[in-house]
């Protein structure tokens, strides 16, 4: 920075030495040459601005310092040339010395128009403040100058800060102006830039089909009137538009549209951006290297250009594609680094962007803490952005901004009707006659139209009661169904309970009453026997009824998941030696494979009555001798615990009805063991209360696998 200002002074010192010098030497030219240099250097400052700024520099010393009209046009157009060369700091200091010399002429339109190129340099150094306060400033002198196609610029440059900052009710409040005025001039070329930033808020919004309606119109318009530079912006507006609803491939052929064209009439900014939206496709479609390419190039042209918003632009997407690419630390130094520059240009819509790759970078990073921090931030801005007043607000100026091309078009024809009338009243002879006939007509169409009125509204209403009995009967037929549905259940589960609870305590009064009666004539082998079978169905029996509450309270809604973090492999094995005297009756060998650091967000309780289940299923349908597998997994923000064991498998038909009471479900294990028809509708009840699932699998005559699908712990972090 002392560099730079070393060299302005000197150059400053340079220029007023030759000022000095020109003005003892040369005599001032007559007015008539003066314009003419002055016409010639307006017709190609755009294509030549290094001859400008040679030819006019040399006009401006031998112009009379009081010849302010001269002097004002040369230091306007010595502005320009340097604006052209990217020397803003040249140009805004011309712009300035131009504007006050236009000031002191009165010409509050020349001067408006110089404000509106002061804030395009102030826009362009990230200034947004600075800039929107010129843009408006300027506004109200071409408000005082009557300059409609001036003002429509400006108005347009407005709507464009204010979108860029995020104000999007404010950006549609002055682009309508914009379209207002080029309306009423018939302006081609205005109509389709507004059309463009109309389109621009309305991608913002995220309505992406009016943004394509608005889009599409400006590009027609482009294509047969428009300048270079408002095709190019088509072309890259209908690219961002086509990434977002993705449609890569369509989106990357407007870019490379855009791009030619910015490039043919070597156009910075546009350069710039299409660069950026090609990158942020590639990075889509996750072609990192060829993403990094183009964010690299957009990086080169930036630090020429020095557009601070660009700039940032560049920076996110190089912290995006950091993080793709497994680079957490890179990712986040380009997101400070954005983040700088965002907070200078105070760009909601930026600094948003930057805390959300923050966010995910410190959590690729595994610093979670940190990650959250920028989540809030990005939360608390979400919050001030978006109140509910603002969206009330918003929503009005969108109606209004919709209704009113309906409003243009009827003002059209009320407008044709008032030239009909006056054609008609220049015909005096006839004048009586037409008032008449006119009034006659005008009296019976209102009848006729209130006639049409009438049967219209009668006709809204019944077709608003017809639709009032259609929703009820809808209404009914679903509180039939849901009630039909509930008996159904209800019946099954008291089949369920008759059948059930019924053969458990037959077997346990008819072991009683042998142990009662007949004691003394058994064995002691034939008592320990007894007393086994009468603990073995007191346990089912008990498991059963268990089982009846836990499902009953879930279908009554009382049943709540108190979820926590829970290590897997610990549940699993606290879980597992109530089964141990069970498998080992069977001879079942039971293997497990369960990372020791995997971590579940669920209710635990639950789990484990799940887990219960499955496995009294297992070793139910496990043959003598038979395997049980337990493994556990991590994969797609899922942790997968299953249960696998060995045996006939279970058949299609009843697979189907395998998770409801139907009671033809019900199996008998390998040794005439006998379920209670209700613990898997348990299970996947109690899983969808923990946001989960259970799958079953099986190969026909081999095994049989059940998986139970709950949320990681990452997710109780984000929560």
């Amino acid at each position: 920075m002392s560099f730079n200002k070393l060299v302005y002074k000197t150059l400053l010192c340079v220029i007023i030495a030759l000022w000095s010098v020109g003005l003892n030497a040369n005599a001032s030219p007559d007015g008539n040459e003066t314009d003419q240099k002055l016409k010639q250097a307006e017709g190609i400052v755009n294509v030549s601005p290094d001859e400008v700024i040679v030819d006019i520099g040399a006009l401006l010393k031998q112009i009379n310092p009081e010849d302010k009209s001269h002097r004002a046009l040369a230091m306007k157009l010595l502005g320009k040339a340097h604006y052209f060369l990217n020397n803003h700091r040249q140009s805004l200091e011309y712009y300035q010395q131009s504007y006050s010399l236009y000031m002191d002429l009165g010409d509050k339109n020349a001067a408006g128009g110089l404000l509106n190129n002061i804030g395009l340099i102030r826009q362009s150094q990230g200034d947004f403040g600075t800039a929107l306060k010129n843009y408006q400033d300027g506004a109200e002198l071409m408000e005082q100058s009557n300059n409609a196609e001036h003002l429509a610029l400006v108005y347009n440059n407005i709507g464009n800060v204010f979108y860029v900052l995020g104000r999007y009710d404010k950006a549609i409040e002055y682009l309508r102006r914009a379209m207002r005025l080029v309306e009423k001039r018939n302006d081609s070329l205005g109509l389709a830039r507004a059309y463009n930033n109309i389109g621009n808020v309305y991608l913002g919004l995220k309505d992406y089909s009016m943004a394509e309606e608005y889009y599409l119109k400006a590009l027609e318009i482009n294509k047969s009137k428009g300048s270079d530079i408002s095709l190019a912006s088509s072309y890259s507006n209908l690219g961002l538009l086509s990434g977002s609803i993705k449609k890569y491939e369509k989106a990357l052929e407007y870019n490379k549209l855009a791009l030619e064209v910015s490039r043919r009439i070597n156009n910075h900014l546009g350069i710039i951006h299409s660069l950026i939206n090609s990158g942020n496709i590639k990075l889509e479609e996750g072609h990192i290297d060829q993403a990094r390419i183009f964010f690299n190039e957009a990086l080169r042209v930036v630090m020429v250009n020095k557009d601070a918003y660009a700039y940032s632009l560049v920076l996110m997407g190089l912290g995006e594609l950091e993080l793709q690419a497994s680079n957490p630390d890179a990712s986040i130094a380009n997101y400070k680094e954005a983040m700088l520059w965002a907070d200078k240009i105070g760009s909601s819509t930026l600094k948003t962007q930057g805390y959300v790759g923050l966010s995910q970078a410190w959590e690729a990073k595994g610093e979670f803490e940190r990650a959250l921090h920028y989540a809030r931030l990005n939360q608390a801005l979400a919050d001030s952005i978006y109140t509910s007043d603002y969206a009330d607000k918003l929503s009005r100026l969108r109606v209004s901004f919709e209704s009113e091309q309906t409003e243009r078009d009827n003002q059209l024809l009320r407008q044709q009707n008032i030239y009909s009338q006056l054609a008609l009243k220049r015909q005096q002879t006839i004048r009586n006659l037409l008032i008449i006939i006119s009034i006659i007509i005008v009296v019976f169409s209102a009848f006729i139209f209130w006639l049409y009125q009438s049967k219209k509204i009668k006709n809204v209403l019944l077709a608003e009661r017809n639709e009032q009995v259609f929703r009820q009967k809808e209404e009914l037929t679903l509180l039939y169904k849901e009630q039909y549905r509930l008996n159904e259940t209800k019946n099954k589960f008291f089949s369920i309970v008759a059948h059930d609870l019924k053969s458990p305590f037959q077997s346990i009064l008819g072991f009683s009453e042998l142990l009662s009666s007949e004691y003394g004539q058994l064995t002691e082998s034939q008592r320990i026997d007894a007393a086994n079978n009468i603990l073995k169905v007191s346990t089912d029996t008990f498991r059963l009824i268990e089982n009846l509450l836990e499902w009953g309270r879930s279908q009554t809604g009382t049943t709540k998941a108190a979820k926590q973090v829970f290590n897997v492999k610990e549940m699993v094995m606290n879980t597992l030696p109530v089964f141990e005297p069970m498998m080992k009756t069977k001879d079942i060998s039971l293997t497990y494979e369960l990372p020791a650091l995997l971590h579940a967000w669920a209710d635990v309780d639950m789990i484990m009555t799940v887990l219960r289940n499955l496995l009294s299923n297992a070793i139910k349908f496990t043959p003598p001798g038979g395997k049980i597998h337990l493994s556990a997994l991590l994969t797609n923000d899922q942790v997968r615990l299953s249960v696998f064991n060995s045996g006939d498998g279970i058949s299609p038909e009843v697979e189907k009805r395998l998770f409801s009471l139907d009671p033809k479900v019900q199996r008998a294990g390998t040794r005439g063991e006998r379920g209670t028809g209700l613990g898997l509708a348990l299970c996947r009840e109690f899983m969808e209360l923990n946001n989960g699932n259970i799958i079953a699998s099986t190969v026909v005559g081999e095994s049989s696998t059940f998986t139970m699908v709950m949320q990681p712990r990452h997710l109780a972090l984000d929560e």
